[in-house]
């Protein structure tokens, strides 16, 4: 067996198998563990704070205009799983004053080290073939499957951690982004907030005329009024609607994946047909609300399951009449503390939906 075919046959055989299981295990650990690991994440978020502003208050550090995680796959190798998190001014990486602290992800990571042990004992019967640098170099290519558990976990605490005094407190440039991604490499955003407000009658209409070719998308649309908007099969996905005035609107067909609308009021709004993958709806005024037909499919293709580690949130809204009618994949959605008068919801969902006995004895169950 040459050199290539051995790897393929060592691909195949031991590491996409171990990855899937160590994968699947730290899958139910996250939801487990959620609360915790979301407490340390706002811990450390805390700590950075404080750190940019006695920066801020001895002159050494500019109004914030980015905040990075990043990972760095040359520490994955000394199984060493901080990431770096940095404070940028404005001008990101021209900003040449360094403002740093890190983050122990080593709850996400640490199957790499489980995974590194057994592969190099598995590796040997294949005679030398395949060597250390290989498996080091099939481990280092699999960060980005860790890296996403990391990814959804920050999201699902951004919008406490973007509320804490500590946070409030420093200051920041017109616009401040937090991001998440591999060092200086490819990143995406987390949350974006605007200093300045933004006029509501010039978001509608790029609501209204994004398309395909040029999505709305990762923006911060908190506190807007934008009652009976109407759109059809946009593309919204990680927009932040909180707090906004959206009653009686109308999003059909949609991509609303990561979108946030916590506190928004939309009751008398539809979200028929809509993909509603990851989408944040605590606190918000849901009353008659449609959801029919609409998706919450988590995306898993090759250990990727990302958007979907998240789940729909519908902590303390308020869901009485809402729709739920032939909604599909919405087995991993928390309700805990909605009301859920007349709600209409498929009785298949009876078992999955873990529900309090006043949530059950309010709803209206469907065939």
């Amino acid at each position: 067996m040459d050199k290539q075919a051995a790897l393929q046959h060592f691909k195949k055989h031991h590491f996409t198998p171990l990855l899937d299981i160590q994968l699947d295990m730290l899958e139910a650990m996250f939801h487990r563990y959620q609360a915790q690991l979301i407490f340390d994440f706002k811990e450390s978020f805390r700590d950075l704070c404080i750190h940019i502003l006695s920066m801020q208050q001895q002159g050494q550090k500019d109004p914030i205009g980015y905040i990075h995680y990043s990972f760095l796959r040359t520490q994955m190798l000394e199984q060493t799983y901080l990431y770096m998190v940095e404070a940028y001014s404005a001008e990101w990486y021209e900003d040449d004053s360094d403002c740093k602290l890190t983050y122990d992800a080593s709850w996400a990571y640490a199957p790499m080290s489980t995974m590194l042990e057994t592969l190099e004992q598995e590796r040997k019967i294949y005679m030398g073939t395949i060597t250390s640098v290989d498996v080091e170099r099939m481990m280092l290519e699999s960060a980005p499957f860790f890296h996403q558990f990391v990814n959804s976990l920050l999201r699902l605490g951004m919008a406490e951690v973007v509320q804490m005094p500590e946070y409030l407190a420093i200051h920041k440039a017109d616009r401040v982004a937090i991001r998440t991604g591999e060092y200086k490499d490819i990143s995406e955003n987390l949350y974006v907030e605007d200093q300045k407000s933004l006029l509501a009658d010039q978001v509608r209409e790029q609501l209204i005329h994004s398309s395909e070719e040029e999505p709305y998308v990762y923006e911060n649309l908190k506190r807007l009024s934008l009652p009976h908007i109407h759109l059809m099969q946009k593309d919204l996905r990680y927009n932040d609607f909180s707090h906004s005035d959206l009653r009686e609107s109308q999003f059909h067909s949609c991509i609303l994946i990561g979108s946030i609308w916590q506190r928004a009021n939309l009751a008398g709004s539809s979200f028929q047909g809509c993909l509603l993958t990851d989408t944040d709806f605590r606190y918000s005024d849901l009353r008659g609300a449609n959801f029919s037909s609409a998706s919450g499919q988590p995306h898993r293709e090759h250990g990727v399951r990302v958007p979907g580690l998240c789940g729909l949130r519908f902590e303390h809204a308020n869901l009485d009449g809402a729709d739920f009618t032939d909604v599909h994949s919405f087995e991993h959605v928390c309700f805990e503390g909605a009301t859920m008068q007349g709600t209409l919801v498929p009785r298949k969902y009876q078992q999955h939906w873990k529900l309090s006995e006043a949530q059950r004895q309010s709803i209206v169950w469907t065939e």
